[in-house]
């Protein structure tokens, strides 16, 4: 008998959000990879698995998943290179990413401990992806 689920899904290494977070003790301090959206804003940076508009400001976005703080934030080629809002104030950055790095559960994390895990990325790839435009027939 096996003693625990088997994951076939990813790639070595790779996992999904929902794997993640239902066993995030089983990940703590290994590498793993992960694709999802990253969102950088402020006292804001995030890895998710999905953006939704929040509803206060037309096209603007925010994360709308759990998801571990970035520790140390982004590759600065791939920073420059997300995208750019600023409707809402301070400017925000977030795009689709496939990050690898060390993933850490436990403690608390981030801008004033307020997240359960974070990951320290030691790679980072920028996913195509184009956010979908409001609908403009309401």
């Amino acid at each position: 008998m096996l003693a625990g689920p088997i994951y076939t899904a990813c790639a070595p290494g790779e996992v999904t959000f929902r794997q993640l977070f239902a066993e995030p003790d089983r990940f703590s301090g290994k590498t793993i990879s992960l694709e999802g959206f990253y969102f950088n804003g402020f006292e804001a940076s995030i890895f998710c698995e999905e953006l939704k508009l929040s509803g206060y400001a037309e096209g603007h976005l925010v994360p709308a998943s759990e998801g571990p703080w970035v520790n140390g934030g982004v590759p600065r080629d791939i920073y420059d290179n997300l995208y750019i809002q600023k409707m809402m104030g301070p400017e925000e950055r977030y795009g689709k990413l496939r990050i690898t790095g060390v993933f850490e559960y436990g403690e608390r994390y981030g801008h004033m401990g307020a997240y359960s895990s974070q990951i320290t990325v030691s790679e980072a790839e920028l996913l195509p992806w184009t956010p979908q435009q409001p609908d403009d027939n309401g």
